[in-house]
């Protein structure tokens, strides 16, 4: 309980927000992310490279289908997913769409399973 209250002075001493349990939709700024991107891109000279502003079409692509989508998330893949690109220092909408997509229901024994030889499921009769 006297936790909570060096918790929150740190949070607002550092500007940073700390949520434990909140899986309401983030709200980030990719600009930094996709300016650094870019930076990179153009100094290692890529073949296929992407610009700040395909970036940001991208990340606002991400956005709008994860608003569409994010109730069908359970809370733990929200909070790992959301966790995971804020620790970078750049989060991003793409990164957390991709980790829900690849790891939906990781914390679910047997649901990424694949089924048991002789079942239904994989093209066999």
């Amino acid at each position: 309980m006297y936790i909570a209250i060096p918790l929150l002075l740190a949070g607002a001493l550092t500007g940073e927000v700390i949520r434990v349990a909140d899986t309401s939709f983030p709200q980030f700024n990719p600009a930094p992310g996709c300016k650094a991107a870019s930076a990179i891109n153009q100094s290692i000279d890529l073949a296929v490279s992407q610009d700040y502003k395909a970036c940001m079409a991208d990340e606002d692509s991400a956005k709008k289908e994860l608003q569409q989508t994010w109730s069908k998330y359970s809370a733990a893949d929200k909070r790992r997913c959301v966790g995971q690109t804020e620790d970078g220092g750049m989060p991003s909408y793409v990164e957390v769409q991709e980790c829900l997509v690849v790891t939906i229901g990781v914390d679910v024994p047997g649901d990424n399973a694949p089924p048991a030889n002789g079942s239904k499921g994989m093209g066999k009769p």
